[in-house]
């Protein structure tokens, strides 16, 4: 039991991990990110909550036995509850966090709560196979990096939103993108088993979408770290060409750990 769930937790700690040490300018208190993590370990139970819903409105019907239906399963059973249930729980969690002052905090705080569900599925998902240990290899290379890309999109189309851009297309991406995303890899995993004559062709587009991720996310990274060093950089003083340092202030005197 205990080999299960370290395989399954493996992937997760690594990429935890990883986008801490991207977070190099003022890292957030590691304190934060587990409560994160714990934050997105509850979001698996709203998504029950919500899957329940949809399922008494006729829509939440698991059926894979057509692509219609593998297209209504990825959206009302997995997309669409799934990253409503995530983003709740990341604004519970942020709304009244005093550490949450970066562009790139949102994506780490949103990154380590979907980590938190994509933990806990995996938990589950290996102990209900049969061969645990190529389930825990394969999820740990596909859907858990796939969790971890989706929460980045939304963390990043969060903070955005957060420090100032108002419009509405970047409110709306906040929760879209995710469930965009995700709708597009659940349908090419479901349709691997309707559809086996296209079994190369789906392989393909979902290397393809892991290549995409993988880029997407650092390249979003990269401009949350441009935008805060922007932020914290004071403008010239006037006919001098340098700047004097910012002020500090309490929490900037006080090193985070």
């Amino acid at each position: 039991m205990l080999l299960i769930i370290a395989t399954a937790l493996l992937p997760v700690l690594i990429l935890g991990w990883w986008i801490y040490k991207k977070d190099s300018l003022r890292p957030e208190p590691l304190g934060m990110l587990y409560k994160a993590f714990f934050y997105g370990v509850g979001s698996t139970f709203v998504t029950l909550v919500i899957v329940s819903f949809l399922g008494m409105l006729g829509l939440a019907v698991h059926d894979l036995g057509s692509f219609g239906g593998a297209v209504s399963t990825a959206l009302f059973v997995a997309a669409l509850p799934e990253e409503s249930a995530k983003l709740l729980m990341l604004w519970l969690f942020l709304r009244k966090n005093p550490y949450y002052d970066e562009y790139i905090d949102g994506m780490v705080y949103a990154a380590c709560v979907g980590l938190g569900f994509a933990g806990a599925e995996n938990v589950l998902y290996l102990m209900q196979s049969e061969n645990w240990l190529v389930t825990g290899v394969m999820r740990g290379l596909t859907a858990v990096p796939a969790h971890f890309s989706m929460a980045c999109a939304m963390g990043y189309f969060y903070s955005k939103r957060h420090f100032g851009d108002r419009s509405r297309l970047t409110a709306f991406c906040i929760l879209a993108v995710p469930i965009l995303i995700h709708w597009i890899w659940d349908v090419l995993a479901f349709s691997e088993g309707i559809m086996p004559a296209l079994s190369v062709v789906i392989s393909i587009l979902f290397v393809l979408l892991i290549f995409y991720l993988y880029k997407s996310t650092v390249r979003r990274i990269t401009a949350m770290k441009r935008q805060d060093q922007a932020r914290m950089t004071p403008p010239p003083l006037p006919g001098t060409g340098t700047s004097t340092p910012p002020p500090l202030s309490g929490s900037d005197k006080a090193p985070r750990v």
